[in-house]
């Protein structure tokens, strides 16, 4: 009896170790197409607004607000003592580590594809979520249990155009902002830190990193940053709306937006890598 009970249990093992991966990978495959379907809506009848009321367009005015608290209000001091910090602790002693045994233009090589077009992006994206994307699917939840959005719908006003759509170029606009004064910053301060901790010389860097950076780098690099920026917004704008009637969402809301902001983050970043 034992010997038949064997294989049974070891299937049975087997089935409950690969059930969680993969309703976990069903429902990531289900919400990444949810969202880039809610995406391409918000998008398509925000334009479609635009297009016709040219003149008085008060979209504009929202998507100029949360610019102002996605990406002015983030930029000082959030961001600079945030690059001051990364300047000194790991931009700065990369550049001491690797010119030890490195020429110069791996040092440089260094710079440009790891801090300049990966690390900063996704500390930026992180910043963003922390600040912004949370704010936007508690806003948008409360709104939803106070009947707000439906009090909206009532009087013909889409909620689509006049809460989504604003925030997605806003949040798309701040990421790319953010990301190149971020990426600016934390070089300067690393090369600046580096020369100050072991010789002058270590200035060399800026004259050679600004011409080791290609057209084609940077084309890539604001493209990665506007899609990160829409995906933080997509997502909190998606489960903010989706809030129901009791305020105990509002908070469960805001959780799956930060992670599956984070691991669609890290997922875009992963990819233009390998471009």
């Amino acid at each position: 009896m034992a010997v038949h009970l064997k294989p049974f249990m070891l299937t049975s093992f087997l089935q409950n170790f690969l059930r969680s991966p993969g309703r976990w990978l069903i429902n990531s495959t289900h919400s990444f197409y949810t969202i880039l379907q809610f995406t391409f809506c918000v998008f398509r009848r925000g334009f479609l607004y635009n297009r016709q009321h040219t003149k008085k367009n008060i979209i504009r005015q929202s998507i100029y607000s949360q610019i102002i608290f996605s990406g002015i209000d983030t930029l000082f001091p959030t961001l600079f003592i945030f690059s001051l910090i990364i300047g000194l602790s790991v931009t700065a002693q990369l550049i001491l580590f690797f010119q030890t045994f490195a020429t110069e233009k791996e040092v440089i090589t260094m710079l440009t594809h790891f801090v300049t077009l990966q690390f900063t992006p996704t500390l930026t994206s992180i910043m963003i979520i922390a600040r912004s994307g949370s704010a936007i699917t508690v806003d948008l939840g409360n709104m939803s249990v106070n009947h707000e959005i439906k009090g909206l719908a009532l009087l013909g006003i889409d909620p689509y155009i006049y809460l989504a759509y604003p925030r997605l170029i806003g949040l798309a606009i701040s990421q790319v902002t953010l990301a190149v004064y971020f990426s600016i910053l934390t070089i300067s301060f690393g090369i600046f830190f580096s020369a100050l901790l072991d010789s002058p010389t270590n200035f060399k860097y800026f004259y050679l990193l600004i011409n080791s950076v290609s057209f084609t780098e940077i084309i890539l690099f604001l493209i990665n940053n506007a899609i990160c920026g829409v995906t933080i917004a997509a997502y909190a704008c998606y489960f903010g709306l989706n809030v129901k009637e009791s305020v105990t969402e509002v908070p469960q809301a805001t959780q799956k937006a930060i992670a599956s902001s984070l691991l669609a983050i890290f997922l875009i970043n992963t990819f233009f890598v390998f471009l």
